[in-house]
Formats: C-alpha cells, sequence, structure tokens
C-alpha cells in the first residue's frame, strides 16, 4: 500500500471516530423525554400518550429507574423511529394499488391484451 493511501486511510480513520464520538453524546442524551420528542418531532404530551396507550412499551422504549422516574432507551427508541418511516413507506406503496368499481373491474379485465 502506497504511503498516499494510508495518509487517506488514516483521515477516514479519523473522521469516523470523530462522528462516533458525536453520535454517542447525541444517543446518550435520548434518556429524556423532551429529547424523544425532539428527535421525533412531537410534544411531551405525545411522548405520554405512546407510553399510555402502549405504543411505547415498557423495558423496550423505557424502564422506571431507582427514582421511579421514566428512562427511555436509546435503541428502543431508534428502532422505533425506523420502523415507523418504513411503515410509512409501506403505506405510500399500498395507496398506489387502484381499486375500481366491480362494473369498471370487469371492461378493464376485458381490455387487457394478453
Amino acid at each position: 500500500m502506497s504511503e498516499n493511501s494510508e495518509k487517506i486511510l488514516y483521515l477516514i480513520l479519523k473522521k469516523l471516530e470523530e462522528q462516533e464520538e458525536l453520535l454517542f453524546l447525541t444517543v446518550s442524551t435520548l434518556t429524556t423525554k423532551k429529547a424523544v420528542a425532539n428527535l421525533l418531532g412531537k410534544t411531551d404530551r405525545m411522548i405520554d400518550y405512546y407510553i399510555q396507550n402502549g405504543t411505547f412499551q415498557d423495558g423496550v422504549h423505557y424502564f422506571i429507574n431507582e427514582k421511579g422516574k421514566k428512562e427511555f432507551i436509546p435503541s428502543g427508541i431508534l428502532d422505533y423511529k425506523r420502523n415507523k418511516n418504513r411503515k410509512k413507506e409501506e403505506k405510500k406503496l399500498e395507496t398506489e394499488k387502484k381499486i375500481y368499481h366491480p362494473s369498471v373491474q370487469n371492461i378493464i379485465q376485458g381490455l387487457k391484451v394478453g
């Protein structure tokens, strides 16, 4: 490997380490309701609603700490956000399917060239 390639790989490694540190700082602050609300673009009250209706589950998205307060689990919150976005994408695909009245459907099926 050339000296130039080694320098480039070293710079890439340093940038990745910086990004990892920033990510850790961001994720570690996801333990409060306010931080979770900001990440999801919701209000504190909506986060409370998610807990009440079971959207956020004890032991998955949050837990009760030794002081009796809810503390959020960063990995669970990030998984929720990823899955929520995936469901939106799937919903968009489902809405693209066209549903016709049965009489129109019969006409369309008769027009198919095959």
